[in-house]
Formats: structure tokens, sequence, C-alpha cells
């Protein structure tokens, strides 16, 4: 019997399939986070953004037992300057130091940073509305960093 290449790797890779545990799975340490998480008050559009996101992947807070505390900023840089000086390029870096509590007592701490850019266009309005949508990824992309490290450790917090 000839054996392909792809029918050995199927077999090779057969018993690591019982280890392998979708990480929100039903009944997972990570699916009893939802509903637990309350996240920090609203203080701007930015931070409007980050708890939007939070809140996709933790679900609204019902019965919380944690509390997510977050100090985020963003910081804007102009790159390429064009002959009359204006900027042409902008870079936005936002930062969100962030720290899970229990009790009031930090039980996860970390630092989460995302960047992107966008060029200005002789449109006010649209410069504008491009800024917005680039806060509002770099808010969603913030969220997503946290939530991802959270539900990682979420065994750990459980035991």
């Amino acid at each position: 019997m000839l054996w392909s290449r792809r029918s050995f790797l199927a077999l090779a890779t057969l018993p690591l399939a019982g280890c392998f545990r979708p990480m929100l799975a039903e009944g997972g340490a990570s699916h009893g986070l939802r509903g637990k998480v309350t996240f920090p008050e609203i203080d701007g559009r930015f931070s409007y953004f980050l708890v939007e996101s939070l809140e996709d992947r933790f679900g609204k807070p019902d019965g919380p037992t944690y509390e997510l505390a977050i100090q985020s900023n963003v910081t804007e840089r102009g790159l390429a300057v064009a002959q009359d000086n204006s900027v042409t390029r902008i870079t936005l870096t936002a930062t969100a130091t962030w720290q899970l509590m229990l009790d009031g007592k930090p039980v996860l701490s970390d630092k989460a940073l995302s960047q992107s850019g966008y060029n200005a266009t002789s449109s006010l309005f649209a410069t504008r509305q491009i800024r917005l949508d680039i806060e509002r990824r770099l808010a969603r992309d913030l969220g997503e960093r946290i939530a991802r490290v959270v539900l990682a450790r979420a065994e750990q917090l459980n035991s």
C-alpha cells in the first residue's frame, strides 16, 4: 500500500485532534467570563469605540465579577511634508494600559499598542472622516488585543 504525503499527515496529526479545544467553546474557561467583566466609564469618542469592542467580546455586564480598568491614549504624528509645508501622511498610535481586577486587586495587566496611518486630502471633511474611521479601527484593534489576552488566560483566572 502506498502512503501519500497527505494521508500520512492526516494520520500523524490525529492524536493531536483531542488536544485542541476552541477558546470560546461552551463550558470552557473563557466562556465563563461572558457578562462577568465591567468596563471603564466612557469619556470620549475613542473610549466609546474601545468599550464597544470589548462588549462585543465579553458581552454586556450581567452580574459582573471582574473590573477592567483602561488608560488609553492616541497620538498623532505627521510623516510626509509637501512643498508647501502641509503634512500629507499622518500616523496615529493608540496605546492602552489595562488591568483586570478582582475585588479591587489586579489579577492581569498589560499594555496594548496599535498603529495606523492615513493620507490627508485637500478636503477637510474627507480628512476628518478618515481620521474618525482610523480611530474606530484602532479602538477595535486594541479591544481585540485586550480580549485575546484575557480570554487566553481565563483558565488561570478561574483557578
